[in-house]
């Protein structure tokens, strides 16, 4: 008997051991969208997440500046330049090339983690001051970078599909967006980040999205779109002393010694970006967030530099920018030619310590976003140089632009001759009709902000860019077509109903 009732408790225990709820055993180890976020911190570690696609493959860690430096020929490739990025100074991308790819996958990448994020603030329950604006500042972050890269999807490949929530990702084979209808998301998600984001941050959140950036975008989203009296309300609110924005002393401040100024108005942090220490200095090569370490610097000093790999040369006409004719008619040597670039006599540009030797030639080198005048070498890829999406010197060259485009030529002046002044550049005193202004102004852009990934964005927009490459190089390569990026061959494969809207093999 006593066996039996042993027995039977046996079995009890076992059926009571394999019950749903005895076997449904929750992982403490094993996060998900609804376990993780629950505190200020994590949502703060999310917000940080949605930045770090700018510094993927692609992006501001390296194949950004060399698309679009080649492609605006302020650069030319030297012998060392290899592989994809060959194309762009000859025109001849296509949907493979591999860093276009890149680029098209990371600003996809901002885009789902902005809509993740976004969505995850309206789920965020909290009577608490400072998590309230914790979760609106966030909310306002996720706002601009999602903009920012439909910024440049629309500039760049035209009509793509529009990801406007977390869900939209789901949706694999979506159709192309018209451009109106995205620069009208644009538009909105700006106006609305403008109202949650902060003018400032302390030292702790430096690189962070700000109102000023926000409104920055808004106006060259508008001067894009030659909605010109818009774009002059946006750029003008950043001129009163309410953002405390300005001009570095010089632009080395920016561009070689890294100094952090109230010219910044949006820069991709490089060195240390949110607490993020330098890791594996070969981590540009797709280890941003696995096995480079978190590193964060930039890799251009290191491309570019003629003691390290020198990969890039100066283009000869944006060389030739630098010297012009001033007002009275006579040769002129603008400064800024020493600011941006080397040569062998520093008469031509500037001259450095290290630019000697076997580094002697009669070639001409990149000086901005170098550290020569510091160091002898890079001898890794880890320079601390911020890149410089959105600076004040731009904004003021927008909104100059935003005027004499408008018929205010009168306006543009002090405006131009604010930027000149701060580096020694001589003061127009007049800048002539529209057509002159408009003439002055686009030469002004050139060399301000040379090797700053401006000019093919300016070339496409002002509708001369075919004329003007073909005009710069003798192998004539621009064709009509290469107004915009092609779609890339991996994104037409992968969705067919896109793939059926691709015209020419192209866009």
């Amino acid at each position: 008997m006593k066996t039996k009732i042993i027995y039977s408790l046996l079995i009890v225990l076992f059926t009571m051991s394999c019950s749903d709820d005895m076997l449904d055993v929750q992982n403490e180890n094993a996060y998900n969208g609804e376990t993780f976020f629950t505190t200020p911190a994590a949502y703060e570690e999310a917000s940080t997440a949605m930045y770090t696609p700018l510094l993927h493959n692609g992006m501001y860690a390296r194949e950004f500046y060399f698309i679009f430096d080649l492609l605006g020929n302020d650069a030319d490739k030297n012998f060392p330049l290899q592989g994809g990025l060959l194309d762009f100074p000859l025109y001849t991308h296509t949907p493979n090339n591999g860093e276009i790819t890149a680029l098209f996958n990371a600003s996809y990448k901002i885009i789902f983690r902005t809509n993740f994020v976004i969505d995850l603030m309206g789920k965020w329950e909290t009577t608490i001051d400072t998590e309230i604006a914790q979760r609106q500042r966030i909310h306002g972050e996720a706002l601009f970078l999602k903009s920012f890269a439909n910024f440049l999807l629309v500039n760049l490949f035209g009509d793509v599909p529009l990801k406007r929530t977390v869900e939209d990702h789901e949706v694999l084979h979506d159709e192309r967006t018209p451009k109106a209808e995205i620069w009208a998301a644009i538009e909105t998600d700006l106006t609305e980040a403008i109202s949650k984001l902060p003018v400032s941050y302390d030292d702790s959140g430096y690189g962070r999205a700000t109102k000023g950036a926000a409104i920055a975008l808004l106006g060259k989203s508008y001067l894009y779109q030659k909605k010109y009296a818009q774009a002059v309300i946006e750029f003008s609110k950043l001129t009163g002393g309410a953002f405390g924005y300005g001009l570095a002393p010089s632009l080395d401040d920016l561009f070689v010694n890294d100094v952090k100024t109230n010219e910044t108005v949006f820069a991709v942090m490089h060195g240390e970006w949110q607490g993020w220490g330098v890791g594996n200095a070969y981590y540009l090569f797709g280890g941003q967030e696995l096995w480079g370490g978190k590193a964060t610097h930039g890799d251009r000093a290191m491309e570019y530099g003629f003691k390290d790999w020198w990969n890039v040369l100066l283009s000869d006409v944006l060389v030739d920018a630098f010297n012009y004719k001033d007002e009275s008619g006579a040769d002129y040597i603008d400064p800024r030619g020493a600011l941006t670039y080397y040569s062998k006599d520093g008469v031509r540009g500037g001259d450095s310590d290290w630019f000697s030797g076997a580094y002697e030639l009669d070639v001409i080198s990149w000086r901005k976003y170098q550290r020569y005048e510091n160091i002898e070498s890079e001898g890794l890829p880890q320079s601390p140089i911020n890149s410089h999406v959105i600076r004040y010197a731009d904004v003021l060259l927008m909104l100059a632009e935003s005027y004499i485009e408008g018929g205010s030529v009168a306006d543009a002046l002090p405006l131009i001759n604010q930027v000149r002044a701060r580096s020694g550049a001589f003061e127009y005193t007049s800048l002539g009709g529209q057509d002159e202004a408009r003439t002055i102004l686009r030469h002004e852009r050139r060399i301000e902000l040379a090797g700053e990934q401006s000019r093919f964005f300016d070339l496409v927009r002002w509708g001369i860019l075919v004329q003007t490459i073909n005009s710069e190089k003798a192998e004539q390569p621009a064709k009509d077509y290469h107004v915009l990026l092609p779609i890339p061959q991996a994104e037409r494969d992968a969705n067919p109903v896109l793939d059926a809207q691709v015209n020419n093999n192209w866009n």
